[in-house]
């Protein structure tokens, strides 16, 4: 059997492992992909890699662990088309919403979509283990109950943090609104990591009209509900301009 000499370790549906398949697409890069289920990944990835999480791009021998990361590899690696902005200052502010919506947005608007939709196992199981035999789609949505705990642990989902990370999802949602008016981007007058980073971590409440983010129809009741939370605001309308622009299939 071979393997891939550069693929990428990931989650489907999975805001952050979205940030490093967009930055992939952006420099015209398709490579393969390993998808991994949450809950019993962790014993498969840390043998790869120091820390449990995704995505992991595999490079020639090395191993680049984390969104962020893969992204400052592929800008020194492959680094047309840019996705940092040339000028310095403009650079700087680019990379600072990055972090900024790595550190505080990307992990809130997560535990709000877990928090309001992991109860509805079957809907889950089909997300995550879509692609995958029947037999494991099948065995996956039986052991979710077990599987549930490792998922609030590691993504900190405690049932009092919930509104608190639905405030934190509207809040970026006005903020790409708001600071997008003037250029239609984030930064400058052009698509930069900042506009990727905010566009990839807050898809989850867009379900923007791509094949690596729509959600499988027919939706589950609460998926349907948390979908339609957000469908109306001009964040999201400015989510889905950014993946029909400048989102490769």
């Amino acid at each position: 059997m071979n393997v891939p000499a550069r693929q990428l370790h990931q989650f489907r549906f999975s805001n952050f492992n979205e940030k490093a398949r967009w930055a992939l697409a952006f420099k015209g890069m398709d490579l393969p992909r390993t998808d991994y289920l949450p809950g019993p990944h962790g014993r498969d990835i840390r043998k790869i890699a120091p820390l449990s999480h995704t995505p992991i791009l595999e490079w020639d021998g090395a191993y680049v662990q984390g969104s962020a990361q893969v992204i400052d590899f592929l800008e020194k690696t492959c680094p047309d088309p840019p996705l940092y902005p040339a000028d310095p200052a403009l650079r700087e502010e680019a990379l600072s919403l990055q972090a900024h919506f790595d550190e505080n947005v990307g992990p809130e608007v997560r535990r709000a979509l877990f928090l309001d939709t992991m109860g509805d196992a079957k809907y889950m199981a089909g997300l995550f283990a879509g692609g995958k035999p029947w037999l494991v789609r099948k065995s996956y949505g039986a052991m979710l109950p077990l599987v549930r705990p490792l998922m609030r642990s590691a993504m900190d989902l405690s049932p009092d943090k919930q509104a608190g990370a639905l405030k934190a999802t509207e809040g970026a949602l006005d903020f790409v609104a708001e600071k997008s008016k003037v250029t239609g981007y984030l930064v400058g007058n052009r698509f930069s990591v900042a506009d990727l980073a905010a566009a990839a971590l807050l898809s989850i409440a867009a379900n923007p009209d791509h094949p690596d983010m729509k959600r499988p129809e027919p939706m589950s009741k609460t998926t349907r509900t948390w979908m339609d939370r957000w469908k109306d605001h001009a964040g999201t309308a400015w989510i889905k301009t950014m993946y029909a622009k400048h989102r490769a299939l």
